[in-house]
């Protein structure tokens, strides 16, 4: 749907002010994302017309905007797998280390780290070698959380925009 008003102003003697101004809504014909002229104001004048001012702007369509959607929510499915990644990581680098359960730090990491390395402890042996410690159970984790990030993500990007996760796969 397009609307289009014009209006004329005169300016002194010399000039023409002609204001016209446009608005497009979505057509089907336009491809998404299109830059669009929404408002120009033209004066004119013995030198011809001239546009003084003019207005563009870019209106995404629903499809863009789904699919901004989606990969907002696939950042936001890899971040919060990511800090517990990141905290599995900081648990076991400490354990093998074998730092100190005394200092605060240490102890909110593994506070934090203990109910998401839980579901892994006893898979395999954590082997201690005079205070250090191999964390199995936090390598395991990693390693599973990552999947399961994937995993999520890869399901948001199907079930909410499958379109696009069908374009993207080779024929």
């Amino acid at each position: 749907m397009t609307e289009r008003k014009n209006s004329l102003d005169r300016v002194p003697e010399t000039a023409r002010r002609e204001i016209y101004h446009e608005t497009v809504v979505d057509q089907a014909d336009t491809p998404i994302d299109a830059e669009r002229d929404i408002y120009q104001e033209r004066i004119s004048g013995p030198a011809g017309e001239e546009v003084v001012r003019s207005e563009h702007v870019s209106v995404p369509s629903t499809a863009a905007r789904r699919g901004a959607d989606v990969v907002r929510a696939k950042q936001v499915s890899y971040f919060i797998f990511g800090v517990i990644e990141a905290l599995l990581a900081m648990r076991f680098v400490l354990l093998l280390l074998g730092a100190s359960e005394a200092s605060p730090f240490v102890n909110l990491i593994y506070g934090l780290s203990r109910p998401f390395a839980l579901p892994f402890q006893g898979i395999f042996g954590e082997p201690a070698f005079s205070g250090s410690v191999i964390a199995w159970s936090a390598l395991v984790g990693i390693i599973i959380y990552a999947l399961v990030a994937y995993g999520i993500a890869r399901l948001i990007e199907l079930v909410y925009d499958p379109a696009r996760s069908s374009r993207s796969r080779p024929v």
